[in-house]
């Protein structure tokens, strides 16, 4: 009979690494300390495209989800924490002598710091879109009435919050002590915040610079954050309902388990230590675990596209 869990298993394991793309190569990438990119992975990144494999795309995520939040330099800790959780997750399938549960409890485990810093990221990306909207709604206000951008941003810096008051302070620090050329330092404050409405803004007020009649225009871009702020309203309301029904749902097919055991103890032991209950255990787990990641992905804030 052992022999038998171990082909079935081994079966599993090679039918999910074909399911995504997943190579015996690819485990060596993610145990190294630095992974290296060829030429045409940085060209695919700078153009949008995907990444090849499924180990490459979040690995790739992770890292934009660091460069997001400002933790570039813990990319490394998160692969480190992911091989842990993984053999934690394997250690556990096996502690509980159920071997087609290794690579979903694995992959669980190990996709753990991943939706961590998917909810993160998500929370930071809602608050700084709130603060750009404010921020650059009451600096265009000032910047239409006196036409001076300097000016409209000194007299509105207390009336912003972190994280985007620290990038105007330093555009003022800048524009008054380093760097006369106006363009520069408006090019400047723009590489600084991953937002592509705030980028447009940016855009807009370097061509104010040598065409006054464009100030008007500015309008037009700060409308946009009310309408992505609205939008994003409308699709939370729309996705929360079905999204607690799915945890809900998820949470009594866990915790169907231990009531077993105090109902009626013999289906609990045929579901827990049978062949056939095993693998009903393990095709739970696994569903539990595809619908988890897809809820993950649907809960990320939806980004403006030009």
């Amino acid at each position: 009979m052992q022999w038998i869990q171990i082909i079935l298993f081994l079966l599993i394991v090679n039918g999910l690494f074909t399911l995504f793309a997943v190579r015996f190569n690819d485990f060596f990438h993610v145990l190294s300390q630095s992974q290296k990119t060829t030429l045409q992975d940085d060209v695919d990144a700078l153009l949008g495209k995907p990444a090849k494999g499924f180990f490459n795309r979040e690995t790739l995520e992770v890292e934009q989800l660091l460069a997001a939040t400002g933790r570039q330099g813990r990319f490394t800790l998160v692969k480190r924490v992911s091989i842990l959780l993984f053999a934690l997750g394997a250690v556990t399938s096996l502690l509980l002598n159920n071997p087609f549960l290794i690579p979903i409890l694995g992959a669980g485990f190990a996709f753990a710091p991943v939706w961590y810093l998917r909810s993160t990221a998500a929370a930071y990306k809602k608050h700084l879109n709130e603060e750009l909207e404010t921020a650059i709604s009451v600096i265009t206000t000032s910047y239409l009435r006196s036409g001076d951008l300097l000016k409209a941003v000194r007299e509105n810096i207390p009336y912003l919050n972190p994280p985007v008051k620290s990038h105007f302070e330093a555009f003022i620090t800048e524009s008054e002590m380093l760097n006369a050329n106006m363009t520069s330092t408006i090019n400047t404050l723009k590489m600084k915040v991953p937002n592509r409405i705030f980028h447009e803004w940016c855009n807009t007020l370097i061509q104010c610079q040598s065409d006054r009649s464009m100030k008007n225009t500015l309008t037009f871009t700060v409308q946009k954050f009310s309408d992505m702020r609205i939008i994003q309203s409308e699709l939370e309301a729309i996705i929360n309902e079905p999204k607690k029904e799915a945890i809900t749902m998820m949470f009594l097919v866990v915790g169907n388990i231990p009531l077993l055991y105090v109902l009626n103890r013999s289906w609990f032991e045929t579901l827990m230590f049978s062949l056939p209950g095993k693998i009903t255990l393990a095709i739970c787990a696994a569903i539990v675990l595809f619908s988890f990641t897809r809820i993950m992905q649907l809960s990320k804030p939806i980004e403006y596209k030009a």
